[in-house]
Order: structure tokens, then C-alpha cells, then sequence
């Protein structure tokens, strides 16, 4: 390997070391080829994944008519087995010393469950105390009481044991 020097007024050697200057084929080869090469291999990627893929799901099937015995006038729920009738519940309700005066009923599904009346009036006892009088003497929040009741009573005797919680007697004195 001999060293060429440089004279003044040559041309600049190419970096290979080729005197000649002609190397710039090759190098625009190597250009298309680096181009080229990533697009061929997305191509065929692309391609075998679309001929290779699952097909399409098929589209869902029509919803069933509803049947006539859904929406007859002649269908009831069904009753509920017993009733059990709590004791009255008398309490403070406020600071003013208001007096709230309640008779409940539990109605369940199954004759032959047991439930735990103490545990119920407990329960009942801690949501009804912690109410303002304001919201016990607004009319509209009667039914929101009732929910909040049966809520309760299915927590303490089990979702699938109480039917619904009637209110019997209601009174809200000053």
C-alpha cells in the first residue's frame, strides 16, 4: 500500500483509495438497495398478515321478539310469603327534641328464613337518628326513606330474603 500525496491541482482522492474516482456506482447500488430493502420487508409482512389473517366475525344475530306473555296485563308478581310486623321504634330526631314515631313491617320471601329483629331496629335505630328533621317532614323524601329502609333490612337478612320494608305508622311531632 503506497501513500499518495497530494498534489496541488489533483482532484481529492476518493475515500476507498481508488485513484480513479469511479466508485460512485457501487455506492448508489448500496443507496436503493438500503432504501429498497425495509419497504420489501414491510410488503411482505403487510401480505401475509392480510392472506394469513383470521377472517371477519360474523355479524350478530337479531334480537328475539319479545313474547306477548312479557308485557300481558294479566302477569303479577309474585307475593311474599310473610310479613313481619316490628315493634314501634320511638326516637329523638334533631337537636330540638323532635320526636319521631315509626311502625315497620318486613316482608320476606321464604316462610321457613329466620330473621333478626334486634339486629333490624339496630339498623334501622342508626340510619333514622342520623336523618335531619327537615328531610323526615318533606313528603318527597318518604319514598327515598323506604329504599334506604329495604336497602338496610337486605344487608342485615340477605339480598334474596327481603321482599320490601312497609312503613305502618309515620309520625314526626315537635
Amino acid at each position: 500500500m503506497a501513500l499518495l500525496k497530494k498534489k496541488k491541482g489533483d482532484p481529492a482522492l476518493p475515500a476507498s483509495g481508488d485513484a480513479s474516482g469511479k466508485g460512485s456506482g457501487k455506492s448508489k447500488g448500496g443507496l436503493i438497495l438500503a432504501v429498497l430493502a425495509p419497504v420489501l420487508v414491510f410488503a411482505a409482512a403487510f401480505g401475509a398478515s392480510w392472506f394469513m389473517g383470521e377472517p371477519p366475525a360474523p355479524p350478530p344475530a337479531p334480537a328475539p321478539a319479545p313474547t306477548a306473555a312479557t308485557h300481558s296485563a294479566d302477569w303479577t308478581p309474585s307475593e311474599p310469603a310473610r310479613t313481619l310486623a316490628l315493634d314501634t321504634m320511638v326516637l329523638t330526631a334533631g337537636p330540638k327534641g323532635q320526636t319521631l314515631r315509626i311502625g315497620l313491617a318486613i316482608e320476606v320471601w321464604d316462610d321457613t328464613t329466620e330473621i333478626d329483629a334486634a339486629r333490624l331496629r339496630d339498623v334501622f335505630t342508626t340510619y333514622l337518628r342520623a336523618l335531619d328533621p327537615a328531610q323526615l317532614s318533606d313528603p318527597s323524601f318518604h319514598v327515598r326513606l323506604k329504599r334506604a329502609l329495604v336497602h338496610r333490612a337486605r344487608v342485615v337478612a340477605g339480598q334474596d330474603v327481603v321482599a320490601d320494608v312497609l312503613i305502618t305508622d309515620f309520625l314526626l311531632t315537635s
